[in-house]
């Protein structure tokens, strides 16, 4: 990462949501972010800032449209980096958007095929099953209700 002081508190804010301390990680990213806006010499990859805060400020902190918004502006800017598309993918997961996650996860991994996060990521949705009849479309009555007798 760079030399922006942003930066280290970024590394903290991750080191302590991974250990499960969510609301101090919440508080260091909103710090983090503050030093981006307030502190000159930011480097292009800064983006990858707004996505961590956006990510966690619509999880732990309950602000989902606020985070959303800092996850695609972020992911706008730095749509090539995988970090940022993971973020986005995991808050729009967590906001209920599947389809939107899905569509994220499908851009990312056209831009970084070889990228573990966004495998691991996923792998964890998991994949949905085609409809029992493919030739009828997936919301057909005829399909829903052998969906629903197939699947008990």
């Amino acid at each position: 990462m760079a030399d922006h002081p942003s930066f280290d508190t970024l590394a903290r804010s991750r080191a302590a949501h991974r250990n499960g301390q969510a609301r101090e990680a919440l508080a260091l990213a909103a710090a983090s972010y503050r030093m981006l806006r307030e502190i000159p010499g930011a480097p292009r990859d800064a983006a990858i800032i707004p996505s961590w805060y956006g990510l966690l400020l619509g999880t732990v902190g309950s602000r989902a449209s606020e985070g959303l918004a800092l996850c695609r502006n972020a992911a706008s800017e730095l749509f090539w980096e995988p970090r940022v598309v993971e973020n986005l993918a995991r808050l729009e997961l967590a906001c209920g958007h599947r389809k939107d996650a899905v569509a994220t996860l499908e851009r990312g991994l056209a831009i970084a095929p070889d990228d573990e996060g966004l495998h691991e990521l996923r792998a964890e949705m998991g994949r949905r099953k085609p409809p029992p009849l493919p030739f009828l479309e997936r919301s057909h009555p005829v399909n829903r209700a052998l969906g629903k007798i197939f699947n008990k």
